[in-house]
């Protein structure tokens, strides 16, 4: 294993391209097996000497680049996967919560690395004023309230936005939307149905009236009561959210006190019930499978068709399609995207792409047979496309050409080629 001195001169010899594939091998061995504190200190130094590098002598490392481009193909020989690996930089899998803006200060300093000093704010203006820019989503989503008039929440003003059954709707600083309520409903008062849409490059977030809080991802929707009844909370969800239950506890009855209220989220193939909990819910029509992952508390899947169910724990993803399949997995993988990254591990360019479609609102085209090699990486999703695509061009399996989609006026497309 590697000590702190070791570490400090590989970090030197490999800014200046003398490091051994040994040596190279070691680090990774040390990335996949050391603590999270020590792998954080090693990426704050890496910075660092990044920076420093970029002030003294830009040009000094040519190689550098092309040796990140080679990256890593497989994890280790001992863990050998089906399929190979692309990794975006070596060890994710790991580190995932600390390396992305260690990916991110890497992918910035292999650009400038690669480029002459005269000639970087030539090149950084053109890359800003590309016809082909494409800049990530937003803030973005309609509300459609219950006699179906409709709300663009991007274009309204903080405030009191409606009432309804008692409730005031009300939009807040940073993309929110609060309902606002002091008590559910009594049995017999009728349920005011709401929806709130996202479209593609678009995400929101909303606070339900019983305090539980939904984030809801690009291309996605969910509908729900305004305000909930005493016996259940039910909502209807299509694409992606991420959800934070509040415990509710229905009125006490002959003295004893209530019991607690289940909240449901019901998608297209099952059914997902809580009592109090965090999860994240994929449940995007081109995925093949419904995947709900849990951070906090516990939920119960229930599949549709068969009625099938499975409880789930802290770090365990069900995967609903023709049955339930349940796995330990790093649940903040899945809820990057909330937290303004896109992580992959272990996803082919399908899905990857699917996901940058998605939050950039792009058409993708494939050309000739694409690599289905898995990509393991982390980069910050509010960059211009171009930054996702270079650095998934820095493994050297696949190629991507932006241009206006003849199909679509006023559209771009990436196409998709080994």
């Amino acid at each position: 294993m590697m000590d702190e001195k070791s570490l400090n001169e590989f970090l030197e010899k490999y800014m200046a391209n003398r490091h051994t594939e040994q040596e190279h091998e070691l680090f990774i061995e040390w990335l996949n097996t050391a603590p999270l504190d020590q792998v954080q200190q090693i990426i704050d130094k890496y910075q660092f000497v990044v920076q420093r590098n970029l002030n003294e002598e830009p040009v000094l490392y040519p190689h550098l680049a092309s040796r990140i481009e080679a990256g890593i193909d497989e994890l280790g020989k001992k863990d050998q996967q089906v399929k190979p690996v692309k990794m975006l930089w070596p060890s994710f899998k790991k580190i995932a919560s600390v390396a992305a803006v260690f990916l991110v200060i890497a992918s910035t300093a292999i650009y400038f690395l690669s480029s002459p000093d005269s000639k970087k704010q030539e090149i950084a203006a053109a890359k800003t004023t590309s016809k082909n820019q494409i800049l990530p989503g937003g803030n973005k989503a309609v509300l459609t309230l219950a006699d179906g008039s409709h709300i663009i929440l991007g274009d309204a003003q903080n405030g009191i936005l409606a009432k309804q059954a008692n409730i005031d709707i009300r939009k807040a600083i940073g993309g929110k939307i609060i309902y606002n309520a002091s008590n559910t409903l009594s049995s017999n008062t009728p349920v005011l149905y709401n929806t709130i849409t996202t479209p593609r490059g678009g995400q929101y977030q909303v606070t339900l009236s019983d305090g539980s809080k939904v984030w809801l991802n690009a291309a996605s929707s969910l509908k729900f009561p305004a305000a909930f009844s005493n016996n259940e909370r039910v909502v209807e969800l299509t694409g992606e959210a991420y959800f934070e239950v509040a415990k509710l506890t229905g009125p006490a009855v002959a003295g004893r006190e209530g019991g607690r209220i289940p909240f449901k989220v019901i998608t297209n193939n099952q059914t997902v019930e809580v009592l109090g909990t965090h999860f994240n819910i994929n449940a995007y029509a081109d995925e093949t499978t419904i995947n709900t992952t849990l951070l906090e508390g516990s939920v119960k899947v229930v599949q549709s068709k068969t009625n099938n169910s499975q409880l789930l724990k802290p770090g365990q993803q069900a995967k609903v399609g023709a049955k339930i399949q349940v796995s330990d997995v790093d649940a903040t993988q899945a809820i990057a995207w909330k937290n303004g990254y896109f992580i992959f591990s272990h996803e082919n360019i399908g899905s990857i792409m699917r996901q940058v479609s998605r939050w950039y609102d792009v058409n993708i085209q494939y050309e000739d047979n694409v690599t289905q090699e898995g990509f393991i990486g982390t980069i910050s999703k509010f960059k211009d496309v171009a930054q996702v695509l270079d650095m998934l061009q820095l493994t050297g399996a696949v190629h991507f050409k932006t241009e206006n989609d003849p199909a679509e006026p006023g559209k771009k497309r990436i196409i998709v080629m080994p």
